[in-house]
C-alpha cells in the first residue's frame, strides 16, 4: 500500500465481516449479531482499556500532563469516531474479520501499514482540536490553546508517535476480545489442519534443537539468551509440544498456518506434489530468507499482542512485556537470527508433506520439481509391450480380422499389467501407512533426510525412528532381495523392531537386535531344516540419548559413518550371526560414540554404492559414495538429499542403466 491512506466512504461492519467457511465478505447473519451483540460499544471499550494499559509508555497527545484532558476535547467521543473507523480502516488494507474457533490466528498487518493508519487517526485527531480552536505551538499553553501535537506526525516526539501507533496495535487484540479474528483472504492456508498440527510439532522441534545448540555453547547469561522468547532457557527439562501453554503451543500452530503467506511474500505458493513426481528443495537466497524472517518477526508481534504483551525494555514474563516488540529493523541481530533459522526449515517442511512451490508469475521459470522415471520391471514391461505393438503395425499390414485378433491380445496383456501394477501400488500403499511419517522424523531430527527410493514400488529397505524419554532409537534395514518377496520380509522386520521399541520399551541396540533376529528367525522357521526360509536382513540400528549426545550403535554387516570436522569416521558392524540357532545377545557388538554439535551421521544400506552406471558399466563403489558425501557437507540436509538423489540418478542415466537396487539413505546433522 502506497500513498495516504483516504476513506471515501464510511464502512460498516457487514462489509468486512466473513461467516467463518467463507473467504469474502458478507453480511453478518442475524444468528452471528445476536451472538456478538453491538460490536461498536465493545470497540469503544476494549479501545479505551488497551490503550489505558500501554500508556506507560507511550503518551496520550491531549493530555495536559495534569491528568486532565485538554480544553475543548473529549476522548470517549475520539474513541468513539476511531472505533466506527475499524471496518474503514480494514477494508483499505483488504482485511476481514471472521469468528474463531480455538485459537485467534495472527493477522499479519506491517509496520508501514500501522505507520500510515497512525498519520491518518493524528491527522483526524488534528482536525478535531483545530476545529476546537487549538493551534500549533511549539509548547502546550492551554490558556492560549497552543499544542505542539498539532505538527507534523513525523515531528511527534516517539512517545507521542507510538501512542496513534497502539492505537492501530489495539484493534486485532479488543476484536480478540469479542470473539472475532483478523485475516486476509490471501493467506488462507491450502494446507489441512492435520498437516498444519504435525507441522507445528516439527516446527517446537526445530526450536528445541536450536535452544539445545545455543545452551551446549555455555552462553554467560541465559536469561538474555537468543532462544528465550518463549520461556526459561534454564530449565533443562524443555517441554514437547504435548506439555506447551496454550500460547506457546497456538503459537506454533500459528507458524505453520502462515507458511503459505511467507512464501507468497516470495513470489510462490505451494500444492501438493502430482502423483509419479519427486518434491524439490527449494532453495532459498538470502534475499528470500531475509522477506521471510521480516513476515515471521511480524507474525510474532501480533501473536504476541493478541496473548496480551506488550513492549518493554527488558523482557517481563509476569508483567507481558517484551523488548523485541519493534520492527524487524531495530532487532538486535541475535533477534534476527532466530526469524532466520525459523524460516530456513520451511522447504524441508514442505517436502515432508509433500508440497513443492510454484511461481506467482508463470513466467518465473525456476526447476521444483521433476518427474521419477519409471524403473519398476512392471512399468517397463507395459512401455515395452506398446511400443512393440506400435513397431509390428509400422512393419506389417493386418487384415481386420487379425489385428482385431491381436488387439484382444494386447488388450489383456496391458489389463493384467495394470492389475498388477495396481496391487504393486497398494501394496506400497500399505508400506508407506507403517513406514515413519516424514514430520515425525523431522521431530525427532530437526536437521534430517530420508533419501529412499524403492526399485520396484515396494521395497525390501525400510527405515525406522522411535522416541522413548530423551532416547531416539532408529534404524536402516535391508531385508533380502527387493520387490515383493523383500517387502513381506521388511513388514515382519518392521513389525518385530516395532514391538521391541514401542512395547517392551528396549533402548539398547544389542537387546532390541536379540529380539529382532530370534523373532524373526523364529518366523521364518530358520532352526528348522529343510522347510526354513534362508532369507535375512542387514541392519545398522542407533540409540541416541538427546540429553547427551551419547550414540550407540549396533548392526550387522550395514555401518555407520560419522562426518565430523570435514574428516569421515566409519564405524563398522561387529555383529555377527552364526549358524541358524536363535542368536544370544552377546554376539551384538555395541560402540559408543559421544557426538559433537555439527556431527552428520549417515545410515544407509547397499543400493546406492551398488548402483550401476557411468559410462562403463560399473558400480558406483562404496568409495565414490564417501567422496561424495564429504564434498556435499556444506549444504543443509534437504538439499543434501537433492544432491544423492540427482547424483545417482545422472550416473544411472549415463548408461541407461535401470535401478539395480532399493535405495535408502538416512542422514542426520545433530
Amino acid at each position: 500500500m502506497s500513498g495516504q491512506i483516504q476513506i471515501k466512504e464510511r464502512k460498516k461492519w457487514s462489509d468486512v465481516f466473513c461467516e467463518p467457511e467463507e473467504e469474502k465478505g458478507r453480511d453478518i447473519s442475524p444468528e452471528l449479531l445476536g451472538k456478538y451483540g453491538d460490536i461498536l460499544s465493545d470497540a469503544v471499550r476494549l479501545l479505551q482499556s488497551e490503550m489505558n494499559r500501554v500508556r506507560d509508555y507511550c503518551v496520550s497527545p491531549f493530555s495536559s500532563g495534569t491528568g486532565k484532558e485538554l480544553a475543548g476535547f473529549d476522548e470517549p467521543a475520539f474513541f468513539t469516531e476511531l472505533a466506527d473507523q475499524i471496518p474503514s480502516k480494514l477494508a483499505s488494507l483488504n482485511l476481514f474479520v471472521r469468528p474463531f474457533r480455538k485459537y485467534c490466528r495472527t493477522c499479519l498487518i506491517t509496520d508501514v501499514e500501522i505507520e500510515k493508519l497512525a498519520w491518518s487517526d493524528h491527522k483526524h485527531y488534528c482536525r478535531k482540536m483545530i476545529s476546537a480552536g487549538w493551534k500549533y505551538g511549539k509548547k502546550l499553553d492551554v490558556g492560549s490553546k497552543t499544542d505542539p501535537s498539532l505538527g507534523a506526525f513525523n515531528m511527534l516526539p516517539p512517545k507521542k508517535r507510538r501512542y496513534f501507533k497502539e492505537i492501530n496495535h489495539s484493534i486485532p487484540v479488543m476484536l480478540k476480545k469479542t470473539g472475532l479474528e483478523i485475516f486476509r483472504k490471501e493467506e488462507i492456508s491450502v494446507i489441512d489442519e492435520r498437516l498444519i498440527k504435525k507441522l507445528a510439532r516439527a516446527i517446537h522441534s526445530r526450536y528445541l534443537f536450536e535452544l539445545k545448540k545455543e545452551l551446549a555453547e555455555h552462553l554467560e547469561n541465559h536469561e538474555d539468551s537468543v532462544f528465550s522468547r518463549g520461556y526459561d532457557v534454564n530449565n533443562k527439562n524443555l517441554p514437547q509440544f504435548d506439555d506447551l501453554p496454550d500460547d506457546i503451543r497456538f503459537s506454533n500452530l500459528d507458524n505453520a498456518f502462515h507458511i503459505p503467506a511467507k512464501l507468497l511474500a516470495i513470489g510462490f505458493r505451494i500444492r501438493p506434489v502430482k502423483k509419479g513426481y519427486r518434491t524439490f528443495t527449494l532453495h532459498l537466497n538470502n534475499n528470500e530468507i531475509e522477506t521471510m524472517a521480516m513476515l515471521e518477526h511480524i507474525r510474532w508481534c501480533w501473536d504476541k499482542r493478541l496473548n496480551g504483551w506488550v513492549y518493554g525494555t527488558r523482557k517481563d514474563v509476569d508483567g507481558r512485556r517484551h523488548p523485541d516488540l519493534v520492527p524487524y529493523e531495530q532487532l538486535p541481530e541475535a533477534s534476527k537470527e532466530i526469524d532466520r533459522d525459523l524460516v530456513k526449515t520451511i522447504p524441508a517442511l514442505l517436502q515432508d508433506i509433500e508440497y513443492e512451490v510454484y511461481p506467482v508469475n508463470p513466467g518465473h521459470l525456476r526447476k521444483l520439481s521433476y518427474a521419477i522415471k519409471p524403473q519398476s520391471v512392471i512399468h517397463r514391461i507395459l512401455n515395452e509391450t506398446r511400443e512393440l505393438n506400435e513397431q509390428i503395425r509400422k512393419l506389417v499390414s493386418l487384415t481386420p480380422e487379425v489385428e482385431n485378433m491381436v488387439s484382444i491380445r494386447n488388450r489383456k496383456i496391458e489389463e493384467a499389467i495394470v492389475e498388477i501394477e495396481g496391487n504393486y501400488n497398494y501394496a506400497s500403499y500399505i508400506q508407506e501407512t507403517f513406514l515413519p511419517d516424514d514430520l515425525f522424523i523431522r521431530e525427532c531430527f530437526p536437521d534430517s533426510f530420508v533419501l529412499f527410493k524403492p526399485k520396484d514400488i515396494v521395497s525390501g529397505d525400510f527405515y525406522f525412528f522411535s522416541r522413548q524419554d530423551n532416547y531416539v532409537v532408529f534404524a536402516a534395514a535391508d531385508c533380502t532381495g527387493h520387490g515383493i518377496p523383500a517387502a513381506l520380509l521388511s513388514i515382519i522386520g518392521y513389525g518385530i523392531l516395532d514391538q521391541a521399541v514401542n512395547e517392551l520399551k528396549m533402548t539398547y541396540p544389542p537387546d532390541i537386535l536379540n529380539h529382532l533376529y530370534v523373532k524373526l528367525h523364529r518366523f521364518l522357521r530358520r532352526d528348522e531344516e529343510c522347510t526354513g526360509i534362508s532369507d535375512d536382513l542387514d541392519i545398522a540400528l542407533c540409540s541416541l540419548d538427546k540429553e547427551t549426545n551419547r550414540l550407540c550403535f549396533s548392526g550387522v554387516a550395514n555401518p555407520v559413518f560419522i562426518i565430523r570436522d570435514k574428516k569421515l569416521i566409519e564405524c563398522r558392524a561387529g555383529s555377527i550371526i552364526d549358524g541358524l540357532d536363535p542368536t544370544p545377545a552377546a554376539s551384538f557388538v555395541p560402540e559408543r560414540i559421544d557426538l559433537k554439535a555439527g556431527d552428520v551421521i549417515y545410515l544407509f544400506s547397499d543400493g546406492y554404492a551398488d548402483q550401476f552406471g557411468g559410462r562403463c558399466h560399473k558400480k558406483y563403489s562404496t568409495g565414490r559414495f564417501k567422496s561424495l558425501l564429504l564434498e556435499i557437507q556444506e549444504y543443509p540436509m534437504p538439499e543434501q538429499s537433492d544432491r544423492l538423489y540427482e547424483e545417482i540418478e545422472n550416473w544411472r542415466e549415463e548408461n541407461k542403466e535401470d535401478q539395480t537396487d532399493d535405495i535408502l539413505v538416512i542422514g542426520i546433522r545433530v
